[in-house]
């Protein structure tokens, strides 16, 4: 089956659909969760460790150019909300996923590796990371905090949506995304805790339907996180 799929960095106005604003209470909860600024745009992504944001690798890249994005010019404000915030920093280095390559057409197995790591020159000490799922299936029940270019200034949530499928490191969502959203992480809830599964990465349609379609975490996070610790710089590749 031949699918259409979008990348979510563009700028678009779209409806929110089935995503409600998180209201200021509420966010606490979330704080790991932050805008991902780019200079020219913005994506999201979410705190794994003090010092480290996943999100979607899309967002190094510029999409007129195709050129990587210098990590300096990267800035993770977790926990925004109207100017407010619980931390900032801007990143340091930045590591792909091993069989990733920045393409305007993409595809499953780009989704599929369409995951990055961004080391922070200084932790982040506002806000609690998130820790990892093991694994995600479909059926399961996720929820997604996100900013979007229809709410830039207040995350949006919804939950809960579904995964209608999952093939190799691509999960389907039947959850509600538009532009900005890239990088937001899919979360799970795991022994009462919720549990970052997945990041998204675009969408498109599946079966005929608008669909979100997200890489899951599982495969290549631990081989990511040791060649961050090594220190990969952008632009690099984790070692085979």
């Amino acid at each position: 089956m031949r699918l259409a799929f979008v990348l979510l960095l563009l700028p678009f106005a779209a409806a929110a659909g089935g995503r409600v604003m998180l209201d200021a209470d509420s966010q606490a909860a979330w704080n790991g969760v932050g805008r991902l600024n780019l200079g020219d745009g913005f994506c999201t992504g979410a705190l794994v460790a003090p010092d480290l944001v996943v999100t979607a690798a899309h967002c190094f890249y510029s999409p007129a150019t195709g050129v990587a994005r210098s990590p300096e010019r990267v800035h993770f404000v977790a926990g925004y909300r109207l100017g407010r915030y619980q931390g900032h920093a801007r990143a340091a280095s930045v590591t792909f996923h091993p069989d990733y390559a920045f393409s305007a057409e993409t595809g499953a197995a780009s989704i599929a590796a369409d995951l990055a790591l961004a080391r922070l020159v200084s932790p982040i000490d506002g806000a609690a990371p998130f820790g990892v799922a093991p694994g995600l299936a479909a059926g399961d029940k996720v929820a997604i905090l996100s900013y979007g270019r229809d709410r830039p200034e207040i995350p949006s949530i919804q939950s809960p949506c579904g995964v209608a499928a999952r093939s190799g490191a691509m999960a389907v969502l039947d959850c509600d995304v538009t532009y900005g959203v890239s990088g937001a992480p899919v979360f799970l809830l795991v022994g009462g805790e919720w549990r970052i599964a997945a990041v998204i990465s675009a969408m498109g349609e599946w079966r005929g339907a608008p669909r979100a379609f997200a890489v899951v975490l599982e495969d290549a996070l631990g081989a990511m996180l040791a060649a961050s610790r090594m220190g990969l710089k952008a632009g690099k590749r984790p070692p085979k």
